[in-house]
């Protein structure tokens, strides 16, 4: 084919169009409350990159669905109706029948015992259910790029997890995502949330949500003190 013909067929159109794949992943909603499901079903219904493989209100459909749908991230309540117990032994048994798999707790349990027995496990995110939306859709991304995502209440008990294992105390900074220590740093040179996604080629609002975390997991109420705390405790 000569030039000028290829010109022609991008000029006009001709020939076929080379198709651009993307991967979709593969979700898996367990809750006990059907309209729970309902509504994160539609909440990722809107996501191209995202898809809901399948639902399950009971430890045993959730296990079955699982080994059929091969999901890449389970979204789980701890609490399936019969006592917190049976959520915690479903995430142990997603953790260690599924390699590869990432669990994220969305949960109204306000247990810290569970919290710990959840964490210890290696969930990769924790979060009530009174996040925000999007809050939901960008923790379920976020544990697909292989962070972890928890929320103030769940953050605090992360801290905790090596001293009740008599393990002594880890450093606080260890608590943080990769993600989450790359903010930290830019922040600490004074960059602005834009400055920072163009930085890092992620979107302001994923900076406002790590932004968001680093207050949590610091315990601080502004976005100045998040710099101040991380130095005085040798983060930075």
């Amino acid at each position: 084919m000569t030039v000028d013909a290829v010109l022609d067929q991008r000029r006009f159109g001709a020939g076929p169009e080379p198709e651009i794949v993307r991967r979709t992943a593969r979700v898996l909603l367990v809750d006990a409350e059907a309209i729970v499901r309902f509504g994160l079903r539609q909440l990722l219904a809107g996501e191209i990159d995202l898809t809901v493989v399948g639902e399950a209100a009971t430890a045993r459909d959730a296990l079955l669905i699982a080994d059929r749908s091969a999901p890449d991230v389970v979204v789980l309540d701890v609490d399936l109706g019969r006592g917190d117990t049976v959520g915690v032994e479903v995430a142990r048994a997603l953790l260690e029948r599924r390699r590869g798999v990432r669990v994220l707790v969305l949960t109204s349990c306000r247990d810290r015992e569970v919290m710990l027995r959840t964490v210890r496990l290696g969930v990769h995110g924790y979060l009530r259910k009174g996040a925000d939306t999007a809050d939901i859709v960008r923790a379920v991304r976020a544990v697909l790029r292989g962070e972890s995502v928890f929320d103030s209440r769940s953050g605090s008990v992360v801290m905790d997890v090596p001293r009740d294992g008599d393990r002594g105390e880890r450093p606080r900074a260890q608590m943080l995502t990769e993600r989450e220590n790359q903010v930290l740093k830019l922040l600490a040179v004074g960059m602005s949330n834009r400055e920072i996604g163009r930085r890092l080629l992620i979107s302001e609002a994923t900076v406002k949500f790590h932004v968001r975390n680093l207050r949590d997991k610091l315990e601080v109420r502004r976005r100045t003190e998040i710099v101040y705390t991380a130095t005085r405790q040798g983060m930075v």
